[in-house]
């Protein structure tokens, strides 16, 4: 342990932030995880003392915790790192969340039994007891008191959580489990509340502090001179509000506007937990949706499985997206007697990472006949974040206007052009679409995940232009495409298929800045074609100021991600789904790119690494 403390090294650390620090997503090649990066960081602290300076070259070289903010940051790692200095306890042990009671609902959650008494001493209840039914819907049972815990020889059942100000005195934490402090939960038992299940319910529905207000609230660690993170006036925010349902084509309507949340999938649990409390759903969903929103979905079939139920379809290869949910919904409908009363198909418009755009006529006109099959209410669920401005609603609207539709956007990409997180839920003209949006708009008050202000901020300063953005980084994919396709033909010989949005497709505003593949396989070595992605992808991002390992897009920064989606974004899926994705062994590669880069170079060191790469595999 180090003799010397982080948060006497603040002015210096803070000082030397490298900018990479700052964003949402972070270099995946050789993640270190909470623990590791803070003992890095104690190591370099160590070596200092009062009055030496710290660089961000030596801040860099520490590592990143994890890739994508949601799971953790180097920045929000580093202000748990001095939260648990001052309370004695390891980094494992304290987690801050940008919301005040999901530190609650996930020490609830991660406990198993669900079973938390939480005493807030003078401070008031973390939830109303209107909020409470919706909580244990999740399968939470929490009961709050005012005061301290009892000091008795038999105490509260279940997990104690204990209000860092209603502390029976500063040293003694027998028989509390947890403390919580503002939007911060201290496990002070780990075997009662488990971390790494905190880290997965975090990632899974909630985010760490924002990156602005840990800066801010480091700043006021190390005694320095501290200002609030900006936020957007209501003007600034309207205009937002407006664009977001242009972006998904349906009218203004300020009777209900869109809900943003801290980041996508939040949004997403607010939305699967509002449709618990409905009277339940049975939702429909591509067996290879992001991986994310997939565990997200078995998380609340988990805790809540009479009221949310799991129905996959299949959509790898050559499949048909329209046909495999058509299958799906049809043999739903030979039993409505064993539905709930509410079917959601979730459906990714373009679906990721295969960029399948269905038929929407045909999509909707199947939803119809469903609902008039089975006299289920239905809604569909659009996630456009791969192509936000596509009017998606304005489309189905053309198709039947009588069928509720709620799209859903990861903000966190091209919207915010990678500023910040963000996820956002806008609901169609048709009052069951309105329903649902109310309703997770007070679910999202009850977690209390709903945009922080320095997030709201950030999107009102960058959503302008997202249309024009996301037309020209097509072009920019196509052009690219183009070349890598010329490349692998030249190497192997063989024509290989480009996963990518048809340019008639396009036409209809599915532009988006991805696309995936399948390299052709090297002969019959099942270990060189495994491995055939990963050792492409890492050619690529060994040219780092072109290519980024990373598992995002629509970052407006000139740099180019590369991924093997079946072990980053798709990581939480089984498998057997996974597997349908390969072809002759190979998994998909996903190449996503920025409207500013160099097509030309960048088309170039394309081309060099396919050239090296089959090279590679040849001598292999």
């Amino acid at each position: 342990m180090s003799s010397n403390k982080v948060v006497d090294f603040l002015p210096q650390i803070l000082g030397s932030i490298p900018p990479a620090w700052r964003g949402t997503t972070f270099n995946n090649s050789n993640l270190l995880g909470r623990e590791k990066f803070a003992a890095n960081l104690n190591a370099l602290v160590n070596t200092k003392v009062n009055g030496d300076t710290i660089s961000t070259e030596e801040l860099k070289a520490i590592g990143n915790a994890e890739d994508y903010f949601r799971v953790s940051s180097n920045m929000s790692t580093t202000l748990e790192l001095v939260l648990a200095e001052q309370l004695g306890l390891q980094v494992a042990q304290v987690f801050t969340f940008a919301s005040a009671t999901m530190p609650i609902v996930t020490a609830a959650l991660a406990s198993g039994t669900g079973v938390v008494q939480v005493y807030t001493g003078d401070e008031p209840a973390p939830f109303t007891k209107a909020q409470l039914p919706l909580v244990q819907l999740l399968g939470c049972n929490i009961s709050c008191h005012a005061g301290s815990p009892p000091v008795s020889s038999a105490p509260p059942s279940g997990v104690v959580l204990c209000y860092h100000a209603a502390l029976p005195s500063s040293k003694s934490v027998a028989g509390i489990d947890g403390i919580v402090g503002p939007n911060v939960l201290y496990i002070t038992n780990p075997k009662a509340i488990p971390p790494p299940q905190v880290l997965k319910f975090r990632k899974r529905m909630s985010t760490p502090v924002t990156t602005p207000a840990a800066f801010q609230m480091l700043q006021e660690m190390g005694k320095l001179s501290a200002q609030a993170p900006a936020s957007p006036d209501a003007k600034e925010v309207g205009l937002f509000r407006d664009h977001l349902q242009q972006l998904c084509g349906t009218a203004s309507d300020t009777s209900a506007p869109p809900v943003v949340y801290t980041a996508g999938l939040p949004a997403l649990s607010s939305m699967y937990l509002t449709l618990v409390a409905k009277g339940g759903t049975d939702l429909v969903i591509c067996s290879t949706a992001y991986g994310g929103s997939n565990q997200l979905t078995d998380i609340l079939t988990s805790r809540s499985p009479e009221l949310f139920k799991k129905h996959t379809f299949d959509i790898q290869g050559d499949a048909d997206i329209a046909k495999s949910i058509e299958g799906r919904l049809t043999t739903l409908a030979k039993k409505p007697d064993n539905l709930l009363p509410m079917t959601c198909l979730f459906v990714e418009i373009p679906t990721n990472p295969d960029m399948k755009v269905p038929s929407i006529p045909q999509l909707v006109a199947n939803l119809v006949n469903y609902r008039n099959q089975t006299g289920k209410r239905v809604l569909l669920m659009v996630d456009t974040t791969f192509a936000p401005h596509s009017e998606v609603m304005r489309q189905c609207r053309e198709a039947d206007e009588s069928l509720a539709v709620i799209c859903f956007i990861s903000l966190s990409k091209s919207v915010s052009r990678g500023m910040t997180t963000a996820g956002a839920l806008i609901a169609n003209h048709t009052p069951l679409a309105k329903s649902v949006l109310d309703g997770a708009r007070a679910t999202g008050t009850t977690l209390d995940t709903l945009a922080r202000p320095d997030q709201m901020q950030r999107l009102c300063d960058n959503h302008g232009g997202v249309e024009k953005r996301c037309r020209a980084v097509y072009q920019v994919a196509l052009a690219a495409g183009d070349a890598l396709l010329k490349a692998v033909k030249t190497a192997t010989g063989q024509t290989m298929v480009l996963r990518i949005v048809s340019p008639a497709d396009a036409a209809k505003g599915f532009t988006t800045s991805s696309f995936s593949f399948n390299l052709p396989s090297k002969g019959t070595n099942a270990d060189v074609n495994a491995n055939l992605a990963q050792d492409f992808v890492d050619l690529l991002c060994a040219h780092a100021a072109e290519f980024k390992p990373c598992v995002s897009f629509g970052q407006d920064n000139g740099i180019v991600y590369a991924t093997v989606p079946a072990t980053s974004t798709q990581g939480a899926l089984k498998d057997a789904d996974k597997a349908k994705q390969a072809v002759g062994g190979v998994q998909l590669t996903r190449l996503s790119f920025p409207a500013s880069c160099d097509v030309a170079r960048v088309s170039g060191i394309l081309a060099d690494s396919i050239a090296t790469l089959y090279k590679q595999s040849a001598r292999l």
